[in-house]
C-alpha cells in the first residue's frame, strides 16, 4: 500500500509542473498572437521574452530536482546520526554484544542458563525496554515515510532481529508483555515480509529464522497485535 504522504508530495509536484506548463502555453499563445502583428524589432523583443519564459521554466524544473536531491542528502545524514546514536550508547552496545555471545554459544553464563532453563543475562528490564524503544522509533519513522526498509535493512536489520528473536529479550519483555510492544511486533512482521520480497529468505538457524514472534504467543493474540491500528 502506498504511503499517503508520499502520494500527496508527488501529487503536489505534478500539479506544480502542470501549472507551470499551462502558464507557459498561455504565454506562448499570447506571444504568437503578437508575433503575427509586429515588425522586425518587435519580433526580436518577443523572441527574447520567449527565451526568458523558457529559461524560467527550466530553472523551476532544476530547482525541483535539486530539492529532491537535498532531501536525499538530508535523509542520508539523518540515518548516519541515527546509527551514531546507537553505537555511541554504551547500554545498547553492551546488550548487543551479550546477545551476540549467546548466539555464538560464547556466553559466560551459558551453563547457569541451561540449569535454570531461563536466560540469566545481567541486564535490567529498563535496559531491554530502552533497546526496543530505539526500534519503535525506527518503526514510526518507517511508517511515516521518513525511512524505508531499503534504507535501513543492511544497517539496522541484524541488530533488530538479534534482539527481537533472542530468548532473553522475549522472556524479559516481548513475550512477557506483548501488548506493550505492538510497534515491535508490527516492525518484525513487516521487516520479515520485506526481506522475503527481495529474495532474502530467512536461513535456518539465523537470527531471522529462529524464535519468530509469531511462534512465541498464541496465533490469535499475535494476529490481533499486528493488525492493531496505528495511532499518532
Amino acid at each position: 500500500m502506498k504511503n499517503p504522504k508520499k502520494v500527496a508530495k508527488k501529487g503536489a509536484v505534478v500539479s506544480f509542473i502542470v501549472l507551470i506548463s499551462v502558464a507557459l502555453l498561455i504565454v506562448l499563445a499570447d506571444l504568437a498572437k503578437k508575433f503575427l502583428n509586429m515588425d522586425g524589432k518587435d519580433i526580436i523583443e518577443v523572441v527574447i521574452s520567449l527565451l526568458e519564459a523558457v529559461g524560467l521554466v527550466i530553472s523551476l524544473f532544476v530547482a525541483v530536482r535539486q530539492l529532491g536531491d537535498s532531501k536525499e542528502i538530508a535523509r542520508a545524514q539523518f540515518v548516519m546520526e541515527l546509527n551514531e546514536s546507537f553505537v555511541e550508547n554504551e547500554q545498547y552496545v553492551a546488550l548487543y554484544n551479550a546477545l551476540q555471545d549467546c548466539l555464538d554459544h560464547n556466553c559466560d553464563m551459558q551453563a547457569q542458563c541451561e540449569q535454570s532453563d531461563k536466560c540469566l543475562l545481567p541486564f535490567t528490564k529498563g535496559a531491554v525496554s530502552n533497546y526496543l524503544t530505539f526500534f519503535e522509533t525506527i518503526y514510526l519513522l518507517k511508517r511515516d515515510g521518513v525511512l524505508s526498509f531499503a534504507i535501513i535493512d543492511n544497517l539496522f536489520g541484524y541488530r533488530f532481529f538479534l534482539a527481537a528473536h533472542s530468548r532473553f529479550v522475549q522472556e524479559t519483555k516481548l513475550v512477557a508483555q506483548p501488548e506493550n510492544f505492538v510497534n515491535i511486533y508490527k516492525l518484525e512482521a513487516q521487516w520479515l515480509e520485506y526481506r522475503i520480497s527481495i529474495g532474502k529468505e530467512p536461513k535456518p538457524g539465523s537470527v531471522y529464522a529462529t524464535r519468530k514472534l509469531a511462534d512465541q504467543i498464541p496465533q490469535e493474540q499475535y494476529q490481533r497485535i499486528i493488525n492493531m491500528p496505528d495511532y499518532d
